[in-house]
C-alpha cells in the first residue's frame, strides 16, 4: 500500500505542477520571434547582394539613346613612364597605346567612356581636381 500512496502523491504533483507555466510559454514565444527576425533580416541582406547590379566596365558605354552630344575633347595614346597611370575614374590602369581623354583645362587623363559617364551625368567639372571644364552639359532624363 506504501507504495500506491507514493505513486498518488507523485501523480498529484505531476498533475499539478506543469512543465511550462505562463512565464515560461511567453519566453519560448519571444525567443521564437527574435529567431524569426533575425532570420527575415539576415535573408533580406542575402536577398541584397544577390541582387545588385554587376559594375559597369570602363569600356561599356550608356545606350546611344541616353549618350547626349559631347563637344569633342583631346584625345591622346598612353605611354609607359606617364605620371598617372591609371583612370581616376574607374580605378584601372592605362595599357600602352591606349586611347585616352585629356581634359584641355587640368591635363588630367581618363579612358573615353569613363569621362564620357561622369560628363554626361551633369557634371561640368575634372573628377580629379574638380576644376570648371567649361563644356555645356545636357542633362540625362
Amino acid at each position: 500500500m506504501a507504495s500506491n500512496a507514493t505513486a498518488n502523491r507523485l501523480n498529484s504533483r505531476w498533475k499539478q505542477a506543469p512543465l511550462l507555466g505562463p512565464g515560461g510559454i511567453i519566453g519560448i514565444g519571444v525567443a521564437l520571434a527574435v529567431v524569426l527576425m533575425v532570420t527575415l533580416i539576415l535573408s533580406f541582406i542575402w536577398w541584397k547582394m544577390m541582387n545588385q547590379p554587376e559594375p559597369e566596365e570602363h569600356n561599356a558605354e550608356l545606350p546611344h539613346d541616353h549618350q547626349p552630344p559631347l563637344p569633342e575633347l583631346p584625345q591622346r595614346d598612353f605611354h609607359a613612364g606617364e605620371a598617372a597611370t591609371d583612370c581616376p575614374v574607374c580605378l584601372e590602369e592605362f595599357v600602352e597605346g591606349e586611347s585616352l581623354v585629356e581634359l584641355p583645362t587640368c591635363l588630367h587623363a581618363f579612358h573615353p567612356a569613363c569621362i564620357q559617364t561622369w560628363l554626361t551625368r551633369n557634371h561640368a567639372s575634372c573628377p580629379v581636381c574638380r576644376l570648371h571644364i567649361g563644356l555645356q552639359v545636357d542633362s540625362v532624363v
